[in-house]
């Protein structure tokens, strides 16, 4: 299942805190959601955007609805007096009925990209003592590059152990993108050309590959890592 280069789903910002006066009055204003990874649910109805926020209260995710389009928002509600300190997190809606072939647009009028969960492949396989991020949590592990946000995109994530005992995180990516894997070493997965990359000791470890439509990416935080081997089980599993 966001994005912020500490960030793996992750995409879209997460703005900056400054402890700075914001003026006498609550200001309540709309913008769009461009720039952050939103997710239609397997439902149709269910929209899910990763977002990063600062001096604000948690951004509110609204939808006006006509017979043939949606219109999707972002409502940021900022109070007066210090920054608060701000967070990140999935935030979620609901359609009055399914998205269905209606066009959906943000508050500029461009179209709103989002991945689709119907096609979101999930693992098989999961090495023992990995459990789903939490509900709400935004997938993310320190190092790995956001997500785009000019193509459909999202991120799951599992973490190793439940908190507050958490011990490492596994975030499998699927953009909606062919490309080339990069440099690294060499591996298979499904048949198609993948690479292992790690830069330092300190960084995670990545599996990519494309099948040709999507690129995947199966990030390992640390420590502890998943093994090679383990990688390619999970990407194998995928479906």
């Amino acid at each position: 299942m966001t994005a912020v280069a500490a960030v793996a789903v992750l995409g879209g910002g997460l703005a900056i805190n400054a402890w700075i006066n914001r003026g006498p009055e609550t200001k309540v204003y709309e913008g769009p959601v461009a720039g952050y990874p939103l997710l239609v649910g397997s439902d149709g109805r269910t929209l899910t955007l990763s977002i990063g926020w600062g001096c604000e209260k948690r951004p509110e995710l609204v939808v006006r609805e006509s017979a043939d389009a949606v219109k999707v928002s972002l409502r940021h509600t900022v109070a007066p007096g210090f920054c608060d300190p701000g967070g990140y997190g999935q935030i979620t809606t609901h359609l009055n009925k399914p998205l269905g072939t209606r066009a959906m647009h943000d508050a500029t009028g461009k179209p709103a990209v989002h991945f689709d969960e119907r096609d979101l492949r999930r693992p098989a396989f999961l090495p023992e003592n990995y459990y789903p991020y939490p509900a709400g949590r935004m997938a993310q592990v320190p190092g790995l590059a956001p997500l785009p946000t000019d193509t459909p995109a999202w991120a799951i994530g599992y973490t190793l152990g439940t908190e507050p005992d958490v011990h490492g995180s596994l975030i499998i990516s699927q953009i909606r993108r062919s490309s080339t894997p990069p440099d690294g070493r060499a591996a298979t997965v499904k048949g198609h050309p993948a690479t292992i990359t790690q830069d330092g000791n300190g960084s995670p470890r990545s599996l990519t590959w494309s099948d040709g439509t999507y690129t995947f990416v199966v990030t390992t935080g640390a420590p502890p890592r998943l093994s090679d081997e383990e990688l390619i089980r999970v990407a194998e599993s995928l479906g």
